[in-house]
């Protein structure tokens, strides 16, 4: 009997957390602007919905905006997510502007933009990780 409640417990603890949840892009800014290369930064907003606490290890995400491919960025660092609460993934990217300027008056006419992010995160608890596919798009208010 207690062999079987401990095997339960174990294979309840080892199942594969639920992702977490995109919420928001904050703090959007331009770093270096350029017209081969500018660096753009933002903080990612997202809600574990695990009743335990996570860590985040790596992320390698393609980020499209209006169906423009406009760059890659990879995040390589270890981040504690707390459970049942909001986090924030920094993300920085260099940005080929040329890509963005046939759709330039678009962007800047909209109040609105269409997000896409697809890609892998690496992240887990306890020294077990795993990759899991990031497929997101949404639209995302931008304040000009």
């Amino acid at each position: 009997m207690v062999f079987l409640i401990l095997s339960f417990s174990g294979m309840m603890a080892c199942r594969q957390p639920e992702i977490p949840e995109y919420q928001a892009l904050e703090n959007f800014s331009l770093g270096k602007i350029g017209m081969k290369e500018t660096v753009v930064s933002a903080d990612l907003k997202y809600y574990n919905p695990n009743n335990y606490e996570l860590q985040f290890r790596r992320a390698d995400l393609a980020i499209a905006i209006n169906d423009r491919a406009v760059g890659n960025t990879v995040l390589d660092t270890l981040i504690r997510i707390p459970k049942k609460d909001t986090f924030y993934v920094p993300v920085q990217m260099k940005v080929n502007l040329k890509q963005l300027l046939g759709n330039a008056l678009t962007l800047l006419m909209n109040d609105e933009l269409d997000i896409k992010v697809n890609g892998t995160i690496r992240m887990g608890r306890s020294g077990f990780f795993m990759n899991i596919p990031v497929n997101y798009q949404g639209k995302q208010k931008i304040e000009w």
